[in-house]
């Protein structure tokens, strides 16, 4: 298991638990050494993502609060490796509804990213993204047609960042766009950044059909700022580790609930 993979399954057997961990348990767990996960603590802590006590550790009140799935704490390549394995699951399930010869929205983040690399064997797509990494996977392949929207440079999300009332920000139509957000609740789909979230709803309105992309930590993520309810969204993919009493929730509200299984097939639920 990777070190950051490591630290984020650390993190949410704290936040879970709601009380102390031991190093004895955490090893045991992560089938690692003591000396290990004590080296873990001492870096999570020192960043500020958990308080040790003596033979373990607690979540600090602002990991309590905000979830496992906490965002800012993390770099861009950290993020890639955390859930990578149930990103490229529901990628794979997405990949499914995606036809050659289709035009398409992909948002940015790693979940987008994890898509992007499904794409590969789809011939003719128009793809428009403000995604870096998106645009990047997108060009290996030369049958993709990759359009990057211009706008400020969000280099934690590796992403172009534009308001959409701004001369700058394109009048776009799209048949389907993919979006991966930091948070999903009963309520709708949420993002940390209000500018994130004012980009994300120009998306939402210039597509015809809207898919989510999330996996299970976004269920119990928290996010500020709502880019839409749920009645603008047409499907949500996700995988066998979310919270079956939010998806009927959402379900309930008109919403294709997609449950990815191991090998990406589409599910619904």
């Amino acid at each position: 298991m990777l070190k950051a993979e490591r630290h984020q399954r650390i993190l949410e057997r704290i936040q879970q638990s709601g009380a102390a961990v031991t190093v004895r348990d955490l090893a045991q767990a992560f089938c690692t050494s003591p000396i290990t996960i004590r080296r873990d603590l001492i870096e999570l802590g020192e960043r500020g993502l958990l308080e040790r006590t003596h033979g373990g550790a607690i979540a600090t009140r602002e990991v309590l609060a905000e979830g496992s799935a906490r965002y800012e704490m993390y770099s861009y390549p950290e993020r890639h490796l955390q859930q990578a394995t149930e990103k490229a699951q529901i990628a794979e399930c997405a990949a499914q509804f995606v036809s050659d010869g289709d035009s398409i929205l992909i948002n940015a983040g790693t979940t987008a990213h994890a898509l992007a690399q499904a794409l590969r064997g789809h011939q003719d797509l128009h793809v428009i993204t403000n995604g870096l990494t998106v645009a990047a996977a997108l060009s290996q392949s030369h049958l993709a047609h990759v359009y990057v929207l211009a706008g400020r440079l969000d280099a934690r999300k590796q992403a172009t960042i534009e308001r959409p009332d701004s001369d700058g920000f394109p009048d776009i139509q799209i048949r389907e766009a993919f979006l991966g957000v930091h948070a999903v609740c009963a309520s709708g789909i949420y993002m940390r950044d209000n500018e994130d979230a004012a980009m994300n709803r120009a998306f939402v309105a210039s597509a015809c059909l809207v898919t989510v992309l999330a996996d299970h930590t976004k269920l119990t993520a928290h996010a500020s700022f709502r880019i839409c309810g749920w009645s603008q969204v047409h499907r949500l993919i996700t995988d066998p580790g979310a919270d079956a009493h939010v998806l009927e929730s959402i379900r309930s509200q008109g919403v294709e609930v997609v449950v990815c299984g191991q090998d990406g097939a589409a599910t619904s639920a």
